[in-house]
């Protein structure tokens, strides 16, 4: 239900502050258990069912590390770059957090992403190492980003068929928040994870307390677009949602103001990797004496409040839509338990025609999308939920004829009931979490929560 959104701009060169000579490579790593060494003819089948055709120009590869057990190098014909793949022994102190005590060996996955289409790329390189430890596989590892993905998650994400099916632009990067106070700010917010498919870390700078959510819902839905789209020339406003502008700078230029205290100073870009950053900035520079890049605070204030929509990229809401109708028993498990003595609150984002510009107020679920043209993206606070549908009150829109989802008007509301085929994502507040001080949000991602 994503809007389909035309290319951020059209007929313009190549922006050379983001251009990139090289980029790094990416990795994936398997943990195996039990005493016996990894056969290499299972990595070769793995590499051939990932790909779906078989690997070509295989060549072993020495190696003097004592804990490499075998190495090899192929090509596959729609790759223009090798793959490497290895076995290593390991040890307790190399599995994440400790995990999986019983693990002996690691199978790894290294190669170039390929930039035409990076996230299938990716899905099929974990799904090498997957595949390679067989039913003996324990946990994976994407070391570029620091995501462990434990059994369940590994079957659902990298062995569905087709391939990445509940993977979108967010597994390519992850976002990191950096602050001399971390109660109250400011903060420094960049994307980790570009440069692997040559595109500029994304940053944020002199984010106060307040405004922190909605700059992290707008970096995330910044990146997920920006890892497929164009990416818009340096200091060129663009639309990062409905009547919602925002512009890119390097991000050299954008710190040159912050003193060597803020985070993300020029004093703290001595210590980061080479390679192009560009800053989110507001639309324009601010000052008369001297004008200056600044954080776009009034956008994100107005996104705060719910008064600005955030355009993502169309897999994103496709994926969250599947992961939400997937996990929809869980919800519904949730609220027939808990929605009558209203120790949590459930909230289901449904779709609905509309007649005007669509514009979404999310319960703080990260963001919102446009859908296409008479398609409008609604939470509601849901009143019933059962496995073929859900109702609830929304407050915002207008009541329209000829929709799917049917509707009535209350004195708290519009009142709107439709079937699952409808819902595009939900959330439940209030969670207890055994061992957490403070009640959590439980979305369709961290839906085991409440199981």
């Amino acid at each position: 239900m994503a809007r389909e959104h035309l290319p951020i701009q059209i007929g313009l060169p190549r922006e050379s502050a983001w251009e990139m000579e090289e980029y790094p490579s990416s990795r994936y790593v398997a943990f195996i258990c039990g005493d016996e060494l990894p056969d290499p003819a299972d990595a070769f089948d793995a590499l051939g069912e990932s790909f779906g055709v078989a690997p070509q120009d295989i060549a072993p590869l020495p190696t003097n590390a004592d804990e490499v057990q075998w190495a090899f190098r192929c090509r596959i014909p729609s790759r223009t770059s090798p793959i490497l793949v290895w076995c290593e022994r390991v040890g307790a102190a190399d599995i994440p957090d400790g995990e999986v005590a019983d693990a002996r060996w690691s199978i790894l996955v290294e190669a170039l992403l390929e930039l035409a289409d990076p996230l299938l790329d990716a899905a099929r390189l974990g799904a090498i190492v997957a595949r390679a430890g067989g039913t003996r596989t324990r946990l994976m590892l994407n070391p570029d980003l620091g995501v462990v993905y434990r059994l369940d998650e590994i079957k659902r994400l990298f062995l569905a068929s087709p391939p990445g099916q509940l993977l979108d632009e967010r597994h390519l990067y992850r976002i990191e928040v950096v602050a001399k106070d971390r109660a109250n700010g400011p903060y420094w917010l960049s994307t980790v994870g570009f440069w692997r498919i040559g595109r500029p870390e994304l940053e944020m700078l002199e984010i106060p307390a307040d405004e922190l959510r909605p700059a992290l819902e707008l970096l995330d839905a910044l990146a997920s677009r920006l890892a497929t789209e164009p990416m818009p020339s340096a200091g060129v406003p663009f639309e990062a949602g409905a009547d919602l502008r925002v512009a890119l700078v390097p991000a050299a230029e954008a710190a040159e103001t912050l003193s060597d205290g803020m985070p993300g100073s020029l004093e703290d870009r001595k210590r980061l990797a080479r390679g192009p950053r560009a800053a989110v900035c507001a639309a324009g520079k601010r000052g008369r004496f001297r004008p200056v890049w600044m954080p776009p605070h009034e956008e994100l204030q107005a996104i705060g409040r719910g008064e600005r929509a955030l355009f993502l990229a169309p897999r994103v809401v496709e994926v969250r839509e599947r992961r939400a109708r997937a996990e929809w028993d869980a919800f519904v498990a949730s609220f027939a338990a808990h929605g009558a003595d209203r120790t949590r609150a459930h909230f289901a984002k449904v779709a609905v025609t509309a007649t005007g510009a669509t514009q979404e107020a999310g319960h703080g679920g990260g963001g919102g999308d446009s859908g296409r043209a008479g398609i409008e993206h609604v939470w509601i606070e849901v009143e019933t939920a059962d496995a073929t549908s859900v109702r609830g009150i929304a407050n915002r829109i207008e009541p329209v004829e000829g929709d799917a989802a049917s509707d009535e008007r209350t004195s708290e509301g519009r009142r709107i009931e439709c079937p699952i085929e409808r819902v595009g994502d939900w959330l439940v507040r209030g969670v207890v979490v055994p061992g957490h001080p403070m009640p959590v949000d439980a979305t369709p991602e961290s839906a085991s929560i409440l199981r």
